[in-house]
């Protein structure tokens, strides 16, 4: 299904009309007589000879083409005693011809308007179903009115529905256990369903910066379950038309669920002597509560078996009733309105007994006590999202830990296992030399149902780590992850699914990560189209190809075609229903020399597959010829009508000049007409004379330029020089030498064939000559002569007189 364009891509021009046109020079009345050769036209002017009856009118008035011999009958539209025009339509008054295309295509071209009268009318159409275009030309649905799809040729079922606006209304949240939020909204009046669909937009309060969630569907709710826990987000949803997005102020404010707690800090034990089977234990709140603290909950085990619980609502408890001398194990986690979070590390302690304050005094007293080994613990921030941590187990005491990343500070925690239980935990801090470096940027997007093309910025050549889940929470708890050593990765992931992405170096050192990137998978139904392509392209039409996103469709699918005039800032959409596995597509209406930008997708999808393109340009015009005057010369050319149906003699054309001695180039005018005169000339000047289409936006649009040299000499302007001449001058000289070239090439390679052949006879007698039939080969030394004493003839030399050689 191909539908004009024209009637958008066309834009006014405040040109007359032909039957107005006016031109920048009027001409001046010629001379009463003209040289033997040449020929008088009408108006006064003079032609050359040779251009009368040549098929174009030269002459202002044409009479240059009046009365010319013809093999045709007379046409009975044809004015007494005239003959017709040759292949085109003849005027009545004045007797012009045009083109015969232009016969009875709605638009006056003649002055009398003879060359619409008489044309064959239609009735008006009538529709049963539906709404009649305002061209009368097609009906179209009632549903198809305002779906963002041109379907009349005058863009009439689209030309009201700019001051649409589909905003959704009624936006609302709810929260579930699992911590996702869903919205709900309710659906735009009258919005077409088959082309638009929802976008989810989503920040964080304070935050300038928007993330965009492409829901690929048009459904009135949503889940969102990439949200961070226990924080503060603006949302808001937009509706997505075609290329169309509709605008909304309406913004929601939420707060999402709690999650689940990081771990406590810092879990120190101790024992009091005052009691015994008692032990104290006491910690620090969690880097990142996800909410608020209810609790906190302490467990212990004698062996590590059995766990017991205690519960305590601040950073402290007392457990009583333990077990004199014996060796137990405590753990304690954080607790939220979702639930308990991660353990602490296990720490042990010996009920009642005195176990040392500091491990790094712990050596010095190893005679009462004896140190197992050393548990230390690294801990970094990159970010404000999660708190990293590194353990380490050293048996001395000294610790090299490797793979850091320079200039961050890191959190240093040492404790001592001993024969008694864990020591009090030490602290320090330290921060390694150098510059840290920067994150990753890092970009995420859908290919397909089930892969991610994930691309980031590389710095220095470390192996990168790409991390992704489906929650924010998972992303820092246990995601998946994928190692490469290139910039970028297409990642397998579950179809249907939201996800979240980071990247980071991870050797040889980790480094800071990126922020994260929110995709959703596309359905298996809103795949794009696959391998569009340009088939040709002409000056007013293009041919694209594509194929539908899977093969061998099972039911007709409707492609969304869009249409972007990157010159005009214009758009269009059309729609195309098939199910061929290979879709061909026409665009037409298009504009010479234009550049567009094509997108094709499903009517019922979002993503799309996009190409550019460029139209040609319109040709130049052909037989550009001059005719000097006493004061100024005339240009001639031929219409760009004649042989280019798209092209509109009231667009008009432009003349430039280029004066080689001031290094300058000036437009000289517009015309509708195919002539143009020109005064003031300077002499011993050589002017370069340029003809083109009308430029119709900005210098864009243009023609290609028809060129005319012409020397304005001492000796008058006869010895003006086409360009196109001078051009085939070049090409008599070119093509001979070029020939010659050739042909002694061929020669060469004759002579280098004939003394090849020499050689090889000479050698061929010469290896018979020493051939030994009982040893079925030939044998000789260097010391043997190669043929006969001519000093042509090629001797075999450089070897040793003792060593045969021998050849195969």
């Amino acid at each position: 299904l191909a539908l004009p364009l024209a009637a958008s891509l066309a834009l006014p021009l405040s040109l007359p009309p032909r039957s107005a046109s006016l031109t920048p020079h009027t001409p001046a009345p010629g001379p009463s007589s003209c040289a033997p050769n040449r020929f008088h036209c009408g108006s006064g002017a003079c032609i050359v000879n040779s251009w009368v009856c040549d098929g174009y009118a030269d002459c202002p008035d044409g009479s240059d083409e009046l009365g010319c011999p013809t093999g045709e009958p007379p046409s009975p539209s044809t004015p007494k005693g005239l003959s017709p025009c040759r292949g085109q339509f003849l005027c009545r008054k004045p007797p012009t011809c045009i083109s015969d295309w232009q016969r009875c295509d709605g638009h006056q071209h003649c002055l009398d308007g003879s060359d619409e009268a008489h044309c064959p009318t239609r009735g008006p159409l009538t529709c049963a179903n539906g709404t009649r275009c305002a061209d009368g030309e097609a009906c179209v649905l009632d549903g198809e009115k305002c779906d963002g799809f041109m379907d009349c040729s005058d863009h009439s079922d689209e030309d009201n529905s700019d001051s649409l606006v589909y905003k959704i209304q009624n936006l609302r949240w709810t929260a579930d256990f699992s911590g996702a939020i869903t919205l709900t909204w309710s659906r735009p009046k009258n919005l077409p369903l088959t082309s638009c669909y929802f976008l989810i937009y989503f920040r964080l309060v304070g935050t300038q910066q928007w993330t965009s969630m492409d829901t690929h569907s048009n459904k009135s709710s949503y889940t969102l379950s990439v949200l961070k826990p226990d924080t503060t987000y603006q949302v808001k949803v937009l509706t997505q038309c075609l290329s169309k997005q509709h605008k909304t102020n309406d913004v929601l404010t939420l707060r999402t669920p709690e999650g689940l707690p990081d771990p406590p800090r810092n879990l120190q034990l101790s024992c009091d002597h005052g009691e015994d089977g008692m032990v104290e234990a006491s910690w620090s709140a969690p880097d990142k509560a996800h909410g608020l603290i209810r609790e906190y909950i302490v467990e212990y085990s004698e062996k590590g078996v059995e766990w017991f619980s205690q519960r305590s609502t601040g950073n402290s408890v007392e457990v009583k009733n333990l077990q004199p001398s014996t060796l137990y194990k405590f753990r304690v986690a954080a607790v939220t309105g979702r639930g308990m979070g991660n353990w602490t590390e296990v720490k042990s302690i010996i009920a009642c007994l005195c176990i040392l304050t500091c491990p790094i005094i712990l050596p010095l007293f190893h005679g009462c006590v004896q140190v197992r080994q050393y548990v230390v613990v690294l801990s970094w921030v990159f970010d404000a999202h999660v708190k990293e941590s590194r353990n380490y187990t050293v048996r001395g005491s000294v610790l090299k830990a490797a793979n850091l990343t320079t200039g961050t500070i890191y959190e240093v925690a040492v404790w001592a296992q001993t024969s008694v239980g864990d020591s009090p935990t030490a602290l320090s801090r330290q921060q390694t030399t150098g510059t840290q470096p920067e994150p990753p940027l890092l970009k995420a997007r859908a290919l397909n149902q089930s892969s991610v093309d994930c691309s980031w910025t590389v710095t220095g050549s470390p192996v990168y780590g790409i991390f992704f889940a489906t929650s924010f929470l998972d992303l820092y708890r246990s995601p998946h992850s994928v190692n490469t050593s290139a910039s970028s990765r297409t990642v397998t992931v579950d179809s249907d699914e939201q996800y979240l992405f980071l990247v980071r170096a991870i050797s040889p050192y980790l480094g800071p990560p990126s922020e994260y990137a929110v995709v959703k998978m596309i359905p298996n139904e809103r795949l794009p189209p696959r391998n569009l392509h340009k088939v040709r392209v002409e000056k007013t039409q293009a041919t694209l190809k594509w194929q539908p996103p899977y093969d061998s469709p099972s039911a007709p699918l409707t492609y969304a075609v869009h249409l972007k005039d990157v010159v005009r800032k214009t758009e269009s959409s059309y729609k195309l229903t098939t199910q061929n596995n290979t879709v061909e597509y026409c665009l037409k209406g298009l504009e010479p020399g234009g550049h567009y930008s094509v997108s094709v997708r499903l009517r019922n999808m979002s993503k799309e597959a996009s190409y550019t393109l460029n139209t040609m340009p319109l040709p130049a015009p052909e037989a550009l010829k001059i005719l000097t005057e006493k004061d100024h010369v005339f240009l001639f050319w031929k219409s760009l009508a004649v042989k280019e149906r798209s092209f509109n003699e009231s667009r008009g054309y432009e003349v430039h000049v280029y004066d080689s001695l001031s290094n300058s180039t000036v437009l000289l005018g517009n015309t509708t007409e195919t002539f143009f005169r020109i005064s003031s000339l300077l002499a011993g000047h050589n002017y370069t004379f340029s003809v083109q289409a009308r430029c119709l936006l900005n210098g864009q649009l243009c023609g290609e330029p028809a060129l005319l040299l012409y020397d304005q000499l001492g000796q008058g302007p006869s010895d003006a020089v086409r360009s196109s001449a001078q051009s085939g001058d070049m090409a008599v000289v070119v093509v001979p030498v070029l020939f010659l070239l050739l042909l002694g090439l061929c020669g060469v390679l004759v002579v280098l064939y004939l003394r090849h052949r020499r050689l090889q006879n000479n050698f061929t007698a010469f290896s018979n000559s020493h051939y030994n039939s009982r040893l079925g080969s030939a044998i000789f030394s260097s010391g043997d002569e190669l043929g006969d004493d001519d000093e042509d003839t090629p001797m075999i030399s450089g070897f040793s007189d003792d060593v045969p050689m021998v050849i195969a």
